[in-house]
């Protein structure tokens, strides 16, 4: 009898174990979403993700990849700016045009691309990275 409780005990804590170990694998691998209404700016919202740099000045902004596998070098060709992507949408490498669009509000995540795997999935206008934006669903208008 007191090997079948011992037996019962080792696997009760074996199971745990595992259980845990499992638990805290899932929550490195969920990213918490981020909330980018806290920022004014859609070039605030890029340059708070790290591995983009935002410059310029009144409405004019180049934003480039800083870091990543890729940054910094010419993969392909000269990077230059990054190439935007808004809900599957291919919106060139206009910031203006972008940001006009785009409200941090609106924005359900940014996810970058870089390297090979930007330019596999967008050819060669992705060497200099891709920003590939998902906007929140916006209710339907109820006034028609």
């Amino acid at each position: 009898m007191k090997h079948l409780i011992k037996s019962v005990a080792i696997f009760s804590i074996l199971l745990l174990s595992s259980s845990c170990a499992q638990n805290m694998q899932n929550s490195r691998t969920r990213a918490p979403k981020k909330d980018y209404s806290i920022y004014q700016t859609l070039g605030d919202a890029l340059q708070s993700l790290g591995t983009l740099k935002v410059t310029g000045q009144g409405g004019i902004y180049t934003v480039n990849l800083i870091a990543g596998r890729y940054a910094n070098t010419n993969f392909m060709s000269n990077p230059g700016s990054v190439l935007y992507v808004v809900n599957g949408i291919d919106h060139s490498k206009d910031y203006g045009a972008v940001s006009s669009l785009v409200t941090p509000k609106d924005i359900l995540s940014i996810r970058v691309l870089n390297g090979p795997e930007a330019v596999m999935r967008w050819g060669e206008r992705g060497t200099g990275g891709v920003v590939l934006i998902t906007t929140k669903e916006k209710e339907p208008d109820k006034n028609n």
